[in-house]
């Protein structure tokens, strides 16, 4: 048995790690919805801790793990019609008259590759989370108490934001798709947001990161519009929204709690 281990209000084994964090021996702890689903147990074997107290055990049983964040809200909100709460959740995203909006496909940790005309030397780019329609591509980046990374690993210029639109932007021509990209975070993750608003604010920006060999991007100035950012504790005040006027079928309860929990309670008072 493992050093360290402690069991909280609700019977799960725990250990907090070398910083402090706690960090569930069985991952599964530490979500709400499919704990058996194939896909988190595959990102809970690749993502695994390899020093320290925790080291053998899952990332996605830290109470910091924006994976699992990403992966109890969204996994639960796929159970549920998308009109009942695509547009609240993603106001950004405008759909086009003749876009057939029925059954948008959510891809976890999907991975795509960059241009081919990019020079540096880069391999994949797992995506948190990918949303597919019949006309759009969104990636979503999640964050929770972390800031998003500043350089890659083969190009210490090439931070995570400018990254995921290259690939993404990429990914969607491909697709003959509009692409958009969003980062989810909290608002006090304010290198994240500001390098965001840094490339919204101004094309020349994303021209002068990618427009070397990205010829094929024809309109930064529409790229730079589809660049945006949505918080944790809005989609909580959307799911409250839906909540209220019951638009779904399936009952949220469950997840607002868990959500209000991650933003303004601490850890712990969720039901597995």
């Amino acid at each position: 048995m493992k050093e360290g281990i402690e069991k909280d209000e609700m019977g799960r084994k725990f250990i907090y790690s070398d910083t402090g964090v706690k960090v569930f021996v069985d991952f599964k702890d530490n979500l709400i919805v499919d704990q058996n689903d194939p896909i988190i147990a595959s990102q809970a074997r690749n993502w695994r801790y390899n020093r320290g107290l925790v080291k053998g055990l899952s990332y996605l049983g830290s109470e910091n793990s924006e994976d699992a964040m990403t992966w109890n809200v969204f996994k639960t909100l796929e159970k549920s019609n998308p009109e009942c709460w695509f547009s609240e959740i993603f106001p950004q995203i405008i759909f086009d008259k003749d876009e057939q909006f029925i059954d948008p496909m959510l891809w976890f940790w999907d991975k795509f590759f960059p241009p081919m005309s990019r020079s540096f030397p880069e391999g994949s780019t797992q995506v948190d989370l990918t949303i597919e329609t019949s006309n759009k591509l969104i990636f979503i980046e999640a964050k929770y108490k972390a800031d998003i990374s500043k350089r890659t690993k083969h190009d210490p210029n090439r931070d995570q934001i400018i990254r995921n639109i290259d690939v993404g932007s990429w990914a969607a021509k491909k697709r003959a798709k509009e692409f958009y990209f969003i980062l989810l975070t909290l608002k006090t993750n304010t290198y994240s947001i500001d390098k965001l608003q840094y490339y919204k604010s101004n094309p020349s920006n994303i021209i002068e990161e990618i427009g070397s060999y990205r010829k094929d991007i024809k309109d930064y100035v529409a790229l730079c519009e589809n660049i945006n950012v949505i918080y944790w504790d809005q989609i909580l005040t959307s799911l409250q929204n839906i909540r209220l006027a019951n638009k779904t079928e399936l009952n949220f309860t469950n997840l607002i709690d868990y959500l209000n929990d991650k933003l303004f309670e601490g850890s712990g008072s969720f039901s597995k």
